[in-house]
C-alpha cells in the first residue's frame, strides 16, 4: 500500500485540537478516509509573535485514491548506503571511547553477534558524576574523569540535544535505539528534540546494561597510550604498560582528546588540523527570551522555554541551553572551558548559548597542532584559581569598559569579573562585537541585561583523523577505524551516534 506525505500542516498552538481531524479538514475530506501512520517532523513557527503555529509534517495511507493538494506526495525511501560488510575472526573488536560514537557503534555489533570490549580513560557514570560534583564544589579536577572524558562522554553533561541535519533511515534507527532505552518517542519528530543532561545520563547506564547482558566488556580508568604498526596494520596497543594485540581498533575519541592525536601523530597515522569556532557563553533571563521569541512570555507555560539560532558573516550562536546553566568544563588543570547544560524540565530562570566565530589557519598558523595551541593559550589566560571563569556584561564588553558592577551568574563553579577584550585578540573580539549587535538587531535588547562567561573553545574537533571513504578505515592502516567527533566526522550526539553505528553494522564473524 502506498503512503503519501503532508507537509506544512499549520495548527495554532495552544489550542486543542485531535490531530486527525485537522488532517481531515486540510485535505477536505472524512477522518474514515485515511490512516494515520506516523508523524515525521513537529516544529513551531513563532515568525508571528504572539501566535505560534504548530506546523507538522505526516505521513498518511489512503483507503481510496488520494486527493489533490498542494502540500502532499508519495513517500520516497530515505536514502541509504549500504557499505560492504568487514569480515573478522575475533568477536570481540576494541572499541576506544564511550561516548556517543563507541556506545552505538557496540549496539551495532552485538546485533550481528559480536561482543565488543570498550575502554575509556575516564570512570564509569556513577563515579564520574561524583568527580564533576567535585570538581564543582571543590576545585578539584581529575584529569582523566570530568565533564570532558568518561563514560557517556562530553555530552552527558549538555542539554542533551538530539538535533540531526540529515533525514536519513540511519538517523531514524538512532532514534529508535534511543526510544528503546527509554527517550520519549516525540524525540523522532521533534524539530527540537532533547533529554536534558539526566535524560542521557539514565540512558546511557541503560545502553551498558544492555551491553554487558551480552557479553561486551567495560575497561574504565584504561587509557590508550600506545600503538605499534607492522605493515600497515596496528599489531599492538598499549593501555599504560600493557600491550594487547586486537584485530580490530575503533577509535571514538572526544574533541578534547589531545594526548590520543599527538600520540597517533607520533606513530604515522595521517592526522590533518581542521578549522573550529571559539567565542564565549551569553547568559540571559529566560523570561526575556520567551518575550523575544514568542511575542509573550506566558506562551511558555504551554510550549516550553523558548530557544533560538542566529548566524551573520562574522558568527552565530550555538548549542543554545534553555532553562539551562553554564558550567566549568576544563579537562586540564588551571584552564577554563565552558558549555551550556541543562536537565530535561528546563526549569532554570536563565537560558545560556555559545557565540562564536569561525577561527582557521589564517588566525593561528599552519602546523598541524597550531589550532590545539591556540585554544590551549586562550583556556589557560582565562585561569583563575578555583576554576572560576571570566565573566562581564555583554554591554560592558561592546563599549570596551572593565569591570564596574557586580554581576550574577548560575555558572559553576563561579565567575571572576574581567575585561573580555583583553582575553581575546582584537580580531576575535570585533567578530564577536559584530555578531552580538546583529543578535540585538534581531532581538532588540538581546545583550542589554546579559553575561558574557568565557571561554567557548570545544565546539568542534581541531582535528581529523583521516580515513578512507567508503572502507571508513585510517589511511594509515586498514584495522584502525576512526570515528566520531573526536576523529573529526561529527558534531554532536545524534551524527556521532549514526557515525558509530554505520561503521558497527558492518562488521560480521567470518
Amino acid at each position: 500500500m502506498k503512503t503519501y506525505i503532508l507537509s506544512n500542516l499549520r495548527i495554532p498552538a495552544g489550542e486543542d485540537f485531535i490531530l486527525e481531524d485537522e488532517i481531515a479538514r486540510e485535505l477536505h475530506l472524512p477522518s474514515t478516509s485515511f490512516k494515520l501512520h506516523r508523524i515525521i517532523r513537529k516544529a513551531l513557527d513563532t515568525r508571528k509573535k504572539d501566535h505560534p503555529i504548530w506546523v507538522f509534517t505526516v505521513e498518511l495511507e489512503f483507503y481510496f485514491s488520494p486527493p489533490r493538494h498542494p502540500d502532499l506526495c508519495e513517500v520516497q525511501s530515505l536514502k541509504t548506503v549500504n557499505l560492504s560488510p568487514i569480515f573478522i575472526q575475533n568477536p570481540h573488536p576494541y572499541i576506544i571511547g564511550m561516548g556517543p560514537a563507541g556506545l552505538f557503534c557496540a549496539l551495532a555489533m552485538v546485533e550481528n553477534g559480536l561482543q565488543p570490549w570498550l575502554f575509556d580513560k575516564g570512570d564509569p557514570l556513577e563515579e564520574r558524576l561524583i568527580k564533576v560534583q567535585d570538581f564543582w564544589q571543590k576545585g578539584i579536577l581529575d584529569e582523566n574523569s570530568n565533564i570532558q572524558f568518561g563514560e557517556g562522554g562530553a555530552g552527558t553533561f549538555s542539554d542533551g540535544k538530539l538535533t540531526s541535519r540529515r533525514n536519513e533511515a540511519l538517523t531514524q534507527r538512532i532514534y529508535s535505539e534511543l526510544i528503546k532505552f527509554g527517550a520519549p518517542e516525540e524525540i523522532a519528530y521533534e524539530a527540537l528534540p532533547h533529554l536534558g543532561t539526566d535524560g542521557i545520563q539514565m540512558i546511557v547506564k541503560r545502553i551498558r546494561e544492555y551491553l554487558l547482558a551480552r557479553g561486551c566488556k567495560f575497561h574504565y580508568r584504561t587509557c590508550l597510550t600506545d600503538i605499534k604498526l607492522n605493515e600497515e596494520k596496528v599489531s599492538q596497543v598499549a593501555f599504560g604498560n600493557q600491550w594487547q594485540e586486537p584485530e580490530i581498533v575503533i577509535l571514538a575519541p572526544g574533541n578534547a582528546a589531545r594526548d590520543t592525536w599527538k600520540m597517533l601523530h607520533k606513530r604515522g597515522i595521517l592526522l590533518e588540523a581542521k578549522p573550529f569556532a571559539l567565542g564565549f557563553r551569553i547568559e540571559q533571563k529566560q523570561s526575556d527570551i520567551n518575550r523575544w521569541i514568542y511575542g509573550n512570555e506566558h506562551w511558555a507555560e504551554i510550549l516550553g522555554p523558548a530557544s533560538y539560532r542566529l548566524a551573520c558573516k562574522t558568527g552565530f550562536t550555538f548549542c543554545m541551553c534553555p532553562g539551562g546553566k553554564v558550567i566549568i568544563a576544563a579537562s586540564e588543570k588551571n584552564t577554563i572551558v565552558t558549555n551550556g547544560m541543562s536537565f530535561s524540565k528546563r526549569e532554570s530562570d536563565y537560558g545560556n548559548s555559545a557565540i562564536v566565530t569561525a577561527v582557521n589557519a589564517k588566525n593561528y598558523g599552519n602546523g598541524i597542532w597550531d589550532g590545539i595551541n591556540y585554544q590551549i593559550n586562550l583556556e589557560k589566560k582565562a585561569f583563575h584559581p578555583g576554576y572560576l571563569a571570566p565573566a562581564q556584561r555583554a554591554k560592558d564588553f561592546l563599549q570596551n569598559q572593565n569591570y564596574s558592577h557586580s554581576i550574577h551568574s548560575t555558572c559553576l563553579p563561579g565567575i571572576y569579573p574581567c575585561n573580555l577584550n583583553n582575553l581575546f585578540s582584537s580580531f576575535i573580539s570585533s567578530c564577536l562585537s559584530s555578531t552580538l549587535k546583529y543578535c540585538n538587531h534581531i532581538f532588540p535588547e538581546f545583550y542589554t541585561n546579559s553575561i558574557l562567561i568565557a571561554p567557548e573553545t570545544r565546539t568542534s574537533s581541531p582535528i581529523k583523523i583521516l580515513r578512507k571513504k567508503d572502507e571508513l578505515s585510517s589511511l594509515s592502516a586498514s584495522n584502525l577505524y576512526p570515528i566520531g567527533e573526536g576523529s573529526g566526522y561529527s558534531g554532536g550526539i545524534i551524527s556521532s551516534a549514526v557515525d558509530g553505528w554505520r561503521l558497527g553494522e558492518r562488521f560480521k564473524i567470518r
